[in-house]
Protein backbone atom coordinates (compact mmCIF):
# COMPACT_ATOMS: atom_id res chain seq x y z
CA UNK A 1 0.00 0.00 0.00
CA UNK A 2 2.55 2.57 1.10
CA UNK A 3 5.04 1.21 -1.44
CA UNK A 4 2.52 1.78 -4.28
CA UNK A 5 1.83 5.36 -3.25
CA UNK A 6 5.53 6.08 -2.93
CA UNK A 7 6.13 4.56 -6.36
CA UNK A 8 3.66 7.02 -7.86
CA UNK A 9 5.27 9.96 -6.12
CA UNK A 10 8.74 8.71 -7.02
CA UNK A 11 7.85 8.89 -10.70
CA UNK A 12 7.32 12.61 -10.22
CA UNK A 13 10.88 13.11 -9.00
CA UNK A 14 12.37 12.88 -12.48
CA UNK A 15 10.66 16.08 -13.59
CA UNK A 16 11.92 19.56 -12.95
CA UNK A 17 9.14 22.10 -12.70
CA UNK A 18 8.30 25.20 -10.70
CA UNK A 19 4.90 24.68 -9.10
CA UNK A 20 1.90 22.49 -8.41
CA UNK A 21 -1.63 23.52 -9.05
CA UNK A 22 -3.97 23.46 -6.08
CA UNK A 23 -5.58 20.33 -7.56
CA UNK A 24 -2.30 18.43 -7.68
CA UNK A 25 -1.16 19.55 -4.21
CA UNK A 26 -4.55 18.76 -2.72
CA UNK A 27 -4.72 15.36 -4.36
CA UNK A 28 -1.19 14.46 -3.24
CA UNK A 29 -2.00 15.46 0.32
CA UNK A 30 -5.33 13.59 0.36
CA UNK A 31 -3.68 10.46 -1.04
CA UNK A 32 -0.88 10.60 1.51
CA UNK A 33 -3.33 11.18 4.37
CA UNK A 34 -5.41 8.23 3.15
CA UNK A 35 -2.36 5.94 3.00
CA UNK A 36 -1.37 7.14 6.48
CA UNK A 37 -4.89 6.51 7.80
CA UNK A 38 -4.92 3.03 6.31
CA UNK A 39 -1.54 2.27 7.87
CA UNK A 40 -2.72 3.53 11.28
CA UNK A 41 -5.86 1.42 10.92
CA UNK A 42 -3.73 -1.63 10.14
CA UNK A 43 -1.45 -0.92 13.12
CA UNK A 44 -4.50 -0.73 15.40
CA UNK A 45 -5.65 -4.15 14.17
CA UNK A 46 -2.26 -5.82 14.58
CA UNK A 47 -1.00 -7.23 17.83
CA UNK A 48 1.77 -4.67 18.34
CA UNK A 49 3.10 -3.76 21.74
CA UNK A 50 2.39 -0.20 22.91
CA UNK A 51 6.11 0.53 22.54
CA UNK A 52 6.07 -0.59 18.91
CA UNK A 53 3.03 1.61 18.19
CA UNK A 54 4.72 4.58 19.85
CA UNK A 55 7.71 4.05 17.57
CA UNK A 56 5.65 3.74 14.37
CA UNK A 57 3.09 6.51 14.83
CA UNK A 58 5.54 9.48 14.71
CA UNK A 59 7.00 8.09 11.47
CA UNK A 60 3.53 7.94 9.94
CA UNK A 61 2.67 11.40 11.27
CA UNK A 62 5.64 12.88 9.37
CA UNK A 63 5.21 10.75 6.25
CA UNK A 64 3.19 13.25 4.20
CA UNK A 65 5.53 16.13 4.94
CA UNK A 66 8.51 14.00 3.93
CA UNK A 67 6.88 12.76 0.74
CA UNK A 68 5.91 16.26 -0.35
CA UNK A 69 9.37 17.65 0.40
CA UNK A 70 11.07 14.91 -1.64
CA UNK A 71 9.17 15.17 -4.90
CA UNK A 72 9.55 17.58 -7.73
CA UNK A 73 6.23 18.96 -8.79
CA UNK A 74 4.46 18.67 -12.13
CA UNK A 75 3.37 22.04 -13.57
CA UNK A 76 -0.19 22.43 -14.80
CA UNK A 77 0.77 22.68 -18.47
CA UNK A 78 3.14 19.70 -18.46
CA UNK A 79 2.19 16.67 -20.56
CA UNK A 80 2.36 14.44 -17.46
CA UNK A 81 0.15 16.69 -15.30
CA UNK A 82 -3.25 15.26 -16.26
CA UNK A 83 -2.13 11.60 -16.10
CA UNK A 84 -0.39 12.20 -12.74
CA UNK A 85 -3.47 13.89 -11.29
CA UNK A 86 -5.77 11.16 -12.62
CA UNK A 87 -3.54 8.51 -11.06
CA UNK A 88 -3.54 10.15 -7.65
CA UNK A 89 -7.28 10.74 -7.76
CA UNK A 90 -7.92 7.12 -8.75
CA UNK A 91 -5.84 5.92 -5.81
CA UNK A 92 -7.66 8.30 -3.45
CA UNK A 93 -10.89 6.52 -4.40
CA UNK A 94 -9.58 3.08 -3.42
CA UNK A 95 -10.47 1.45 -0.12
CA UNK A 96 -7.76 0.62 2.40
CA UNK A 97 -8.21 -3.04 1.48
CA UNK A 98 -7.63 -2.26 -2.20
CA UNK A 99 -4.57 -0.15 -1.36
CA UNK A 100 -3.11 -3.03 0.66
CA UNK A 101 -3.66 -5.40 -2.28
CA UNK A 102 -0.90 -4.35 -4.67
CA UNK A 103 -2.71 -5.68 -7.74
CA UNK A 104 -5.81 -3.58 -7.04
CA UNK A 105 -3.75 -0.47 -6.27
CA UNK A 106 -2.41 -0.37 -9.82
CA UNK A 107 -5.35 1.49 -11.32
CA UNK A 108 -5.74 1.94 -15.09
CA UNK A 109 -5.05 5.65 -14.57
CA UNK A 110 -1.76 4.87 -12.79
CA UNK A 111 -0.75 2.39 -15.46
CA UNK A 112 -1.38 5.10 -18.08
CA UNK A 113 0.63 7.59 -16.03
CA UNK A 114 3.56 5.18 -15.60
CA UNK A 115 3.61 4.51 -19.35
CA UNK A 116 3.50 8.24 -20.12
CA UNK A 117 6.27 8.94 -17.58
CA UNK A 118 8.47 6.21 -19.07
CA UNK A 119 7.91 7.57 -22.58
CA UNK A 120 8.69 11.08 -21.36
CA UNK A 121 11.92 9.97 -19.67
CA UNK A 122 12.94 7.90 -22.72
CA UNK A 123 12.39 10.93 -24.97
CA UNK A 124 14.33 13.33 -22.73
CA UNK A 125 17.86 14.19 -23.90
CA UNK A 126 20.63 12.72 -21.73
CA UNK A 127 21.95 14.99 -18.98
CA UNK A 128 25.24 16.72 -19.64
CA UNK A 129 28.20 15.25 -17.73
Amino acid sequence: MIKRALTVTALLTGLSAPAWSDDMAGSALRLCEKVKGCALEQIAQEDFTPEMRQMMEPMLDNMCVQVQSQITQVPTGHSLYDPALACMQSMEALSCEALRDGSQAKTPQCQAYEEAARAYQDAAPPAAP
